[in-house]
C-alpha cells in the first residue's frame, strides 16, 4: 500500500495536465500543501498522439491552444487574491511560452495563428506535465479495480503495471477520459467489418488498399468527423457515407456561445431550465462538427451525408460486406456497405461500472441516488466542484459534468476553471489548516 494522496486522477489527459498545474503552483507558493497522484495506462496525452485509438494525431484541434490548462485566468472568482497569485505563476505553463521554448512562437503568430494538430496539442500537455512536479506524481499502470477503504472515507485504487499491482489510497477521486465506445448492435458474423471510436490504426488495416470500397461512417460528433479525416488519408480510393441522426452542423464560435464555456456563470447555467441547457450543449458541443474540418469534406465527392439513426448492422445479401438498417425522415431504410465505423460516441458510466465492483456501485447508489441504469435522457447529478452530488469522499467526473455546470467542463473549454472547481474543496480546507497553524505559531 502506497501512502495516501489528497487527489488521485485516473488518466494522464489534458484535464489531468489542468488540475496539475494548479496544485503545482499552490504547493509552490506554499498556499496549502496539496499531494496527488496520476495514474495512467498507456501514455501521457494517449488521446491525442495519434498513437492510440481513432485519431491519427493529424486532425486540427477543435479549439484555440490559447485556450491552454490555465484559460480564463479568472482564479480570483474561487480564490480571491490568492487566485490572482495562482494565475500569474501560471504563466509559466502557457502554450505561449511552450511554443518560445520550442522556438516556434513567431512562426506560427506570422502564420495567422492556425490551428493546431492533436499531435501538437498532445506534446504540449507532456511538456506541462513533466513540469508540474511539485506534489504531483506519476504512476503509469492500469487501474483495474477502485473500492472504498475499511472506513469508507478514502477510495482504494488498484492499478496493474508488469504484472505487479499496487494500491493508493485518496481522499478524492477523479475520473477523467472519454470511457468505452458505446454498444453498437450487429450481428456477430460481420464483427471483423466493424470498427470503433477507440479502434487501433492498425485495425483499420483490414481495409484493403488500393480498391474502391464503401465505408459507413456512424455518428455525428468529432468521433465521426476524426474517422473520415483519418480514413480519407489512409485509403483514399474509398467513398464515405457518414449516418448521423441531425443534419450537419458545425460549431458556434460566437462571444456568447465561448463566454458559456469559459464562464458558465455569466448566464447562470445552473439556474438554466434543463431542456435549455440540452440544447445548448447539443448545438454547440455533441454532434456537431468543427468547421475547419467540415468544410474540408464539404466538397470532397468520396463523402456524403445520410440523416438518419442507425438501428441494426448485419451480413450483407452477398455475403460481402454489412447491411446498415436505419430510421430516417421517411422511415425505415436499408443500405449495403464494405465497412462501418461506429462513432456514435463513448460512454463514461459504462467504463466505470468496470472499475467499481458490484458493492461498491451499490453503495455509491445508497450514498448518491441511482447513478447507472437511469431512464433515458436523464443525466447524473453532479456538484459544483464536478463531484457526484451526494457522494462522499469525492468522487469527481467532468467527462459528464455538461448539462449540469457547464459545457467547457467536458472538453477543452475550461481547463483552468475545471482544475479550480476540482480543487476548491481541498485548498479551502488546507489554507485553514494552514493560517491557523501560522496563528498558533
Amino acid at each position: 500500500m502506497s501512502a495516501g494522496y489528497d487527489l488521485i486522477v485516473v488518466g494522464a489527459g489534458a484535464k489531468a495536465a489542468g488540475i496539475a498545474t494548479k496544485v503545482h503552483i499552490v504547493n509552490s507558493l506554499g498556499l496549502a500543501r496539496i499531494s496527488m497522484l496520476t495514474i495512467e495506462a498507456t501514455e501521457v496525452a494517449a488521446s491525442w498522439k495519434g498513437r492510440n485509438g481513432m485519431t491519427s494525431g493529424e486532425e486540427p484541434l477543435a479549439v484555440t491552444p490559447i485556450k491552454d490548462v490555465g484559460f480564463p485566468y479568472q482564479s480570483h472568482v474561487e480564490f480571491g487574491e490568492a487566485g490572482e497569485a495562482i494565475d500569474a505563476a501560471l504563466a509559466q505553463f502557457t502554450w505561449q511560452q511552450y511554443m518560445i521554448g520550442a522556438r516556434r512562437y513567431a512562426r506560427w503568430v506570422d502564420a495567422g495563428s492556425p490551428p493546431v494538430r492533436h499531435r501538437d496539442y498532445g506534446e504540449y500537455l507532456t511538456w506541462v506535465l513533466s513540469r508540474a512536479t511539485e506534489g504531483v506524481e506519476q504512476l503509469g499502470a492500469r487501474v483495474t479495480q477502485v473500492r472504498l477503504d475499511e472506513d469508507g472515507e478514502r477510495w482504494l485504487v488498484e492499478a496493474e503495471a508488469g504484472g505487479a499491482t499496487t494500491r493508493h489510497l485518496g481522499g478524492a477521486l477523479v475520473l477523467t477520459g472519454p470511457g468505452i465506445h458505446r454498444a453498437f448492435p450487429h450481428e456477430p458474423a460481420v464483427a471483423g467489418r466493424v470498427f470503433h471510436c477507440d479502434s487501433k490504426r492498425e485495425d483499420f488495416a483490414r481495409i484493403p488498399a488500393g480498391e474502391r470500397l464503401d465505408v459507413a461512417i456512424v455518428g455525428g460528433g468529432e468521433s465521426a468527423l476524426s474517422a473520415t479525416m483519418f480514413l480519407r488519408g489512409m485509403r483514399p480510393d474509398c467513398r464515405f457515407t457518414i449516418y448521423t441522426p441531425m443534419l450537419p452542423m458545425s460549431r458556434g464560435e460566437s462571444f456568447l456561445e465561448n463566454r458559456v464555456f469559459s464562464n458558465p456563470d455569466t448566464v447562470e447555467w445552473e439556474s438554466l431550465d434543463p431542456q435549455t441547457r440540452r440544447d445548448f450543449v447539443k448545438h454547440s458541443d455533441r454532434g456537431v462538427f468543427d468547421p475547419p474540418s467540415l468544410s474540408a469534406i464539404a466538397y470532397d465527392e468520396r463523402c456524403r451525408f445520410v440523416t438518419g439513426r442507425v438501428t441494426d448492422v448485419g451480413a450483407a445479401a452477398a455475403g460481402e460486406g454489412v447491411r446498415l438498417e436505419y430510421e430516417s425522415p421517411e422511415g425505415a431504410a436499408g443500405a449495403e456497405h464494405d465497412f462501418v465505423a461506429n462513432c456514435t460516441g463513448f460512454d463514461l458510466l459504462a467504463q466505470l461500472r468496470t472499475l467499481f465492483p458490484a458493492k461498491v456501485r451499490e453503495e455509491i447508489e445508497r450514498r448518491a441516488g441511482q447513478v447507472w441504469d437511469r431512464p433515458a435522457g436523464s443525466e447524473v447529478p453532479i456538484g459544483r466542484n464536478l463531484e457526484l452530488a451526494g457522494m462522499r469522499p469525492r468522487l469527481q467526473i467532468p467527462g459528464i459534468a455538461g448539462l449540469s455546470q457547464g459545457p467547457g467542463f467536458a472538453n477543452l473549454g475550461a481547463l483552468g476553471l475545471l482544475s479550480n472547481r476540482v480543487l476548491a474543496p481541498l485548498l479551502i480546507a488546507k489554507s485553514e489548516v494552514l493560517d491557523s497553524s501560522k496563528s498558533v505559531a
